[in-house]
């Protein structure tokens, strides 16, 4: 199961591509106007990677960084609807 973090946002008919990251085995950007604005890790494993790809990418650490979540409303009992309703 790969890994996606979008990461900006592009004019709904820009040109994209992908490019792969050299050493980043499975590791490609999504290129749009110019800009990345995603990245795809083929293997999720690579995320422990992900400082060195951020600095080899120039990217703002931060970011990215706040893309990746975690599931770990569950076990405080704080979910909500998909669609914002409230939790229970």
């Amino acid at each position: 199961m790969a890994i996606y973090f979008s990461i900006g946002y592009c004019q709904p008919f820009a040109k994209m591509a992908t490019e792969m990251v050299d050493g980043f085995d499975g590791v490609e950007t999504v290129i749009a106007d110019g800009e990345i604005v995603g990245i795809r890790l083929d293997n999720p494993r690579e995320v422990v990677r992900l400082d060195e790809l951020i600095e080899i990418l120039n990217l703002d650490s931060e970011r990215i960084w706040s893309r990746l979540r975690a599931d770990d409303d569950v076990l405080v009992n704080r979910r909500q609807a998909t669609w914002g309703g409230g939790g229970s």
